[in-house]
Order: C-alpha cells, then sequence, then structure tokens
C-alpha cells in the first residue's frame, strides 16, 4: 500500500534518504527543526509504512518554496516525485498561495524536466550554489511555477 501524507514528527529515514540523494545531506536535527516551524510542512510518500519519497515546503505570504524533495534511489523513476509535488501544488492553490519557487542544480537534467513537466519556468539563476564533494561548486536554475 502506498500513500502520501503530511509528517509531523521527526523520522530518521529523512535522514538516510537526503544523504543517498545529495552530496551534503541533511541530518536529523534539521528536519526536526523544520517541522517545528510553522510554515514548514513535509510530505512524505510511504510504502508499506516506510518512508521512500519526500518533499520539505515553506509557505509565507502566499509564496511557497520547495526547499528539498528527494526520493530513495531504489525508488526512483516511479513518479513518486511526480505525485508528490502534484500534492504541493494542489495544497497550495487550495490554501490561495500565488507561487512556489525551487532551485534545481543545472548538472541535474532529470530533475529539470519533472519540474517542467508540471509547470515551472526558469527565472534565474544562482552562481555556484551548490557545493560538491569532489568537484567545483555547481550553478542553480531558479524556477517558478504560477499556481
Amino acid at each position: 500500500m502506498t500513500l502520501i501524507r503530511q509528517l509531523d514528527a521527526p523520522s530518521m529515514q529523512l535522514e538516510h534518504i537526503h544523504t543517498r540523494c545529495f552530496d551534503y545531506g541533511w541530518s536529523e536535527g534539521v528536519f526536526a527543526d523544520l517541522l517545528i516551524k510553522p510554515h514548514h510542512r513535509t510530505y512524505v510518500f510511504e510504502v508499506e509504512g516506510e518512508i521512500v519519497s519526500f518533499v520539505v515546503v515553506t509557505v509565507v505570504a502566499g509564496e511557497g518554496e520547495i526547499l528539498t524533495i528527494c526520493t530513495d534511489p531504489d525508488f526512483q523513476k516511479r513518479g513518486l516525485a511526480r505525485m508528490l509535488l502534484q500534492q504541493v501544488i494542489k495544497a497550495l492553490r487550495d490554501e490561495g498561495a500565488e507561487s512556489l519557487f525551487l532551485e534545481v542544480a543545472i548538472d541535474n537534467p532529470a530533475a529539470l524536466r519533472l519540474y517542467e513537466s508540471v509547470g515551472f519556468k526558469k527565472t534565474g539563476r544562482r552562481k555556484a550554489y551548490y557545493s560538491r564533494k569532489d568537484k567545483p561548486p555547481v550553478d542553480a536554475h531558479i524556477l517558478r511555477l504560477a499556481l
């Protein structure tokens, strides 16, 4: 059974997945701090009770920002991130938000295709935004979706 739900308590699964997906994954403490902030939300996709994909969003004054989104590598290419994005977009539209922003590394064409497929548009670029362990920093595209 699969389920998308809003997370209301910290989970070590988030740290585990994030560190598998990014060079500098966030710690459990970072996720715990985000969960207690009033404008932050974490949506998770579960398979048989285990979190396999998640998105962290902040919403302030009608604008949302995706802080991170990732899927456990063992569950990628199944459309889970797309379903989470659709859930976030629907939730923000339902509450009257006007836009949703995010940054994506320029060396991640699969993620860029996903975001563009749901309507995000490039609005700018951040130089050397993402640090890499064994390579120079990578620029990020700034993307916006009008809701």
